[in-house]
Formats: C-alpha cells, sequence, structure tokens
C-alpha cells in the first residue's frame, strides 16, 4: 500500500448523468442544456477541462461562476495560519463548488483536480439574465443554498477506524445516490490529503485502510478500492452514518 497518489490501477472517476447533478434545474430554468451523451450540448456556458493538479479557482479571486464536476474528482483546501494546506472537502461528480459566490463575491477556498477533471461552469451573469423564469429560478437557488447548508456528518470525529470507515462510507453514499458505483471507489487523493481531511496522520490513514484490506472489509489495490462488507466495519464503530449501496436500496 502506498501512502502518496499511487499510479497502480490508476483510472478516471466516471461522468455523470445531468439529472443527477444539483445544478440540473438550474441549468435548465437558464436554458443552459448540459454535457450529455458523450458530447458538449450547451449553448451557454463553458466545460472547464482541468487537467491534475491544476486549479480550478483560488481563494480570494473575484467569483465569476459556479462549477459543477461532471467527470473526475476536485479538492478544495484552505491555508492554515501556520502556512499549511488543509483539504476541507472532496467534490465527486454531480456536486457543486463556488457558492460563496452568492454572498461574498471572491472564492473562499483554493480548488484543484486530483485527477483529470471536466466541470461545467455557470456564469453568474447568466443567472440575473434568465428573465423568464426569475421566480423559478430563485428558488432554485435557495433549494441548492439550503442543501449546502444542511448540517453534515464531522469525518473528524471519533476513532481512527471510525474516520476511515466513515470516510469510505460517506463517499460511497454520494457516488451511489448520483446512480455511480458505490462498491468500487477510486481514490485519486493521496494518504495525505485523506489524512488532512480526517484531521489525521498520514500513517493512521494507511494503517487502518491495511487493517481493513486484512478483515477482508475492504479490497485496496492502488487507487482502488473495493467494498467488500463496510457494513461489518461500521457496526463495529457504531457510527451513525448510513452507507447506500452495501446491502441498502441506494439514492440513486
Amino acid at each position: 500500500m502506498n501512502n502518496g497518489r499511487s499510479t497502480a490501477g490508476r483510472t478516471r472517476t466516471p461522468p455523470v448523468a445531468c439529472r443527477a447533478c444539483d445544478l440540473n434545474e438550474i441549468c435548465r430554468l437558464t436554458g443552459l442544456i448540459a454535457f450529455e451523451g458523450g458530447r458538449s450540448r450547451q449553448s451557454t456556458g463553458a466545460l472547464r477541462t482541468v487537467r491534475s493538479g491544476a486549479t480550478l479557482f483560488r481563494a480570494g479571486a473575484p467569483a465569476h461562476a459556479l462549477y459543477a464536476v461532471r467527470q473526475g474528482m476536485i479538492k478544495t483546501t484552505r491555508m492554515t495560519t501556520d502556512g499549511d494546506e488543509r483539504v476541507i472537502a472532496f467534490h465527486a461528480p454531480g456536486e457543486v463548488l463556488g457558492l460563496e459566490a452568492f454572498s461574498m463575491g471572491t472564492y473562499a477556498c483554493d480548488a484543484s483536480a486530483l485527477e483529470p477533471s471536466i466541470c461545467c461552469e455557470v456564469p453568474l451573469p447568466l443567472l440575473g439574465e434568465a428573465n423568464s423564469h426569475v421566480r423559478e429560478l430563485s428558488m432554485a437557488v435557495v433549494r441548492l443554498l439550503s442543501q449546502a447548508a444542511a448540517p453534515k456528518h464531522d469525518l473528524a470525529r471519533g476513532s481512527a477506524r471510525q474516520r476511515v470507515t466513515n470516510f469510505l462510507v460517506d463517499l460511497a453514499g454520494r457516488l451511489s445516490k448520483r446512480g455511480l458505483d458505490a462498491k468500487q471507489l477510486i481514490l485519486s487523493m493521496s494518504r495525505q490529503e485523506i489524512a488532512s481531511l480526517l484531521d489525521t496522520r498520514i500513517e493512521t490513514v494507511s494503517r487502518t485502510l491495511q487493517q481493513l484490506n486484512r478483515e477482508k472489509v475492504i479490497h485496496v489495490r492502488g487507487t482502488r478500492v473495493k467494498l467488500l462488507d463496510l457494513g461489518k466495519a461500521t457496526d463495529e464503530t457504531a457510527t451513525p452514518l448510513e452507507h447506500p449501496g452495501m446491502g441498502q436500496e441506494s439514492a440513486g
């Protein structure tokens, strides 16, 4: 098992269907026809291709657009007072970045690609131009902001086993919600980046993944993690998280 970002068995996180994307309603109301069927049919806006390691936007930069991950994985980070990079979140296909633009006018964090990624870009001025759907669009934006503000499970709480297990359960559930494979995960982030998100040490993340692998709870091969019996691990740690795709009905 590699502590860094392994290249073994590397592949890309698959694309999400427009109907399963959080920006779907806004794209419809603004006249955007998002990327579908292997080609772009957008009449306005743009698809942004972001190479692995490249930046989508930086903290403090003027916010001019919302972004939805179409394919790949994007991480958001902030700098600590000590000058260290702290991972805030990993954004999977169908999830939105840049919502702080509505209240701040600037981006609150750095966003960069963990793997070759495609993002749908919705220019903010376009939201003000959709005059024929002003009320519907306003309601759609409110719903999107409310969804983003909803309480989320703190992945940086509990024992090391709870944190790592909850991280896998959370990612699997989010992928399942989008209709993507929730049992074959692609961890394009490094062990160090996972440790930063979970507020623990890289050695702890690696050791816990190795332990879960030995117990046949998961099977790790490079960046690929197959979930075999994650319910066993969550039962043992009494985690409150559900795990769609692991013996429960998927929301996708």
